[in-house]
């Protein structure tokens, strides 16, 4: 039987590359369509073509125009940039979090185990306690017979066994404590 693996989780998505190639993208479109409509009225081929000066002012614009989406394709990368530091960093947390999780439900299981076995060493001892307070009642209702035999007139000596019946008697006594 073969055991299946989980796969593993996508790559994380990096949002700032794909800005910063739009941007780039769009720079280099600008750039493709402005050199030769420039080249070309600077020659003075194209119809319509000004002068060179009026070609390089408008040159010089839209120059302006592709740095200015330069500089804001540049600010949106370092915003994502900064955007995905605080993600690794909550991550990172997360992470820590995860592995003390499992550390105290490790613990918790460890403590379950030990309560289970606690419990039932009190069940055998409360089991042994109420068999000890058994054994002490016996005894006790054996001493009273025997008490009461003495003082019916009996006469007769205590025999060997009232002296051990007593010591039972204590002894089931300072083990009800």
């Amino acid at each position: 039987m073969e055991i299946s693996r989980p796969h593993p989780p996508p790559p994380a998505r990096r949002p700032w590359k794909a800005v910063a190639g739009a941007a780039l993208g769009v720079a280099v479109l600008v750039v493709a369509v402005t050199v030769p409509t420039v080249l070309c009225r600077s020659a003075g081929g194209c119809p319509g073509a000004g002068g060179a000066s009026e070609g390089l002012a408008r040159l010089e614009e839209e120059l302006d125009v592709t740095n200015r989406s330069l500089v804001e394709a540049r600010e949106q990368r370092d915003g994502c940039r900064e955007e995905l530091g605080v993600l690794e960093g909550k991550a990172s947390e997360l992470k820590q979090a995860l592995a003390e999780v499992t550390r105290l439900e490790e613990e918790n299981k460890e403590l379950r185990t030990e309560v289970s076995r606690q419990q039932e060493q009190l069940e055998q001892e409360q089991s042994r306690r109420e068999e000890l307070q058994q054994q002490n009642q016996a005894l006790q209702e054996q001493l009273q017979d025997t008490r009461s035999l003495q003082t019916s007139g009996n006469g007769d000596k205590p025999s060997g066994l009232l002296p051990f019946l007593f010591f039972l008697l204590l002894l089931g006594l300072l083990l009800r404590k």
